[in-house]
């Protein structure tokens, strides 16, 4: 259990800069009727995460293997509910939460993501024998993905439907897949991105923003510039806990999206540093457990998990820092809202499960 216990160190620590954060950002609505609103929600949806962490830490993870086919069911259904109106909330033009009540909703697409990578894991491991085949070690398990990331695409949120493709196509490749039926299908598929990116209006913004986002700074520009500002005014040891001002109505979702950010204008090169450091560690850890997992499964299982935690943040950090297109991917642990939290404390969960039982094989 020793990396088990060593990862819980790393997401406590992670979580400390979260609510820290999350604190300061609350800060900015003090006086507007909304004071400590967003931190209250935050530390009860942590709450629930490590309760959930607790869990799954001692629920036998085989038991995923034979309830993959229904936990994936599920998630389409989730997926065909969000789209119904009167079910799924309808946020900045996308319909991506199914909301509990006034204060609590879940995003089905990050729950989408577990999903997946514990059916590709399932099928990895019941047809590890097959996966060099085009039939069984492609074709069937491409379909699966493709058919979550259409349900995705139609919230609309093409970001999280070509995350979780790249993140399924890594696991089928480490798996057995060939490379070659993989390149194949991004040719085939360059058509359908291109569509997907230039003949969105909003899309195709966000790809000119990002090539010189000074074109239209209070527009598309806006996001990366303000953050910018933000990451660039923190220096070598940050303004301070609460002393942020791009978090004062400046930069949109500075406590989600763009958390990264106001950690950077607070706690200057060192705090982005200290993170970046601790997400390094996450994956050296998580990639440990893998290696001394004694069954496919629980290594693709695992493997999936600490892959969609690297590439979540990556994929952050690239975002905020202005080196891809603006596109909605949590911080994991550390970016404000439920259902990223969640699923994400579940992974951690099935991670420590995992290294425990590789303990005591």
């Amino acid at each position: 259990m020793k990396h088990g216990h060593f990862i819980i160190y790393i997401v406590v620590a992670l979580l400390g800069f979260s609510i820290i954060t999350v604190y300061s950002t609350d800060l900015a609505t003090f006086g507007a009727g909304g004071k400590n609103y967003q931190l209250t929600k935050h530390l009860l949806w942590v709450l629930i995460g490590l309760i959930l962490l607790l869990t799954m830490a001692k629920i036998d993870y085989h038991y995923l293997q034979k309830l993959g086919i229904p936990i994936l069911v599920v998630s389409f259904l989730l997926l065909l509910l969000v789209l119904l109106p009167g079910i799924g909330t309808v946020t900045n033009g996308a319909r991506r939460w199914i909301r509990l009540g006034h204060t609590f909703g879940i995003q089905p697409s990050e729950f989408a993501k577990l999903a997946v990578i514990i059916f590709v894991s399932g099928y990895i491991a019941k047809n590890q024998s097959h996966m060099s085949e085009f039939k069984c070690g492609f074709m069937i398990p491409i379909v699966i993905i493709a058919v979550t990331g259409a349900l995705i695409i139609k919230e609309p949120d093409f970001g999280s439907a070509a995350f979780i493709t790249i993140l399924s196509i890594i696991m089928l490749i480490v798996g057995g897949t060939r490379f070659i039926y993989v390149f194949f299908t991004i040719i085939a598929a360059v058509p359908f991105v291109h569509k997907m990116l230039f003949e969105v209006s909003y899309r195709k913004d966000r790809l000119i923003a990002f090539m010189d986002p000074w074109q239209d700074p209070s527009g598309t520009g806006y996001h990366v510039i303000q953050s910018w500002i933000a990451l660039g005014s923190g220096g070598l040891t940050g303004l301070g806990v609460g002393s942020s001002k791009q978090k004062l109505f400046f930069l949109p979702v500075s406590s989600s999206d763009f958390i990264f950010t106001i950690i950077g204008e607070e706690f200057g090169f060192i705090g982005v540093l200290v993170i970046m450091c601790l997400f390094l560690l996450l994956i050296w850890q998580g990639l440990k457990i893998v290696h001394a997992t004694k069954d496919i499964f629980g290594f693709f299982l695992g493997f999936g998990i600490t892959v969609m935690f690297g590439l979540q943040a990556v994929i952050n950090i690239a975002v905020v820092s202005g080196i891809v297109p603006t596109k909605g991917i949590p911080l994991p642990f550390v970016s404000s809202g439920g259902s990223s939290l969640l699923f994400s404390m579940i992974g951690i969960g099935i991670l420590i499960n995992i290294a425990k039982q590789s303990l005591e094989v």
